[in-house]
């Protein structure tokens, strides 16, 4: 499974509305995660792919198509 089809997935276990997960879905208006929620997602996320995201790249990760590309491109500079 990609990337992309893993945090989708985990968007929609985790999203405390019933809106749909789209590309250009907030976190926070459309998905209704709290600080908390972020938090754990961002921690599972890094868990998964052994990355780390430092606070200044989160403020990209508030809409699902960046929290995929931030994912994505932490995941290639961690590849030799």
């Amino acid at each position: 499974m990609g990337i992309p089809d893993r945090i989708l997935r985990m968007l929609e276990e985790k999203k405390r509305s019933g809106c749909p997960v789209k590309p250009q879905s907030e976190l926070y208006k459309d998905l209704s995660f709290d600080s908390l929620s972020f938090i754990a997602l961002l921690l599972e996320i890094e868990e998964i792919y052994s990355i780390v995201f430092e606070i200044a790249e989160m403020e990209k990760c508030l809409r699902v198509v960046g929290l995929i590309a931030a994912t994505e491109r932490k995941v290639r500079e961690k590849a030799p």
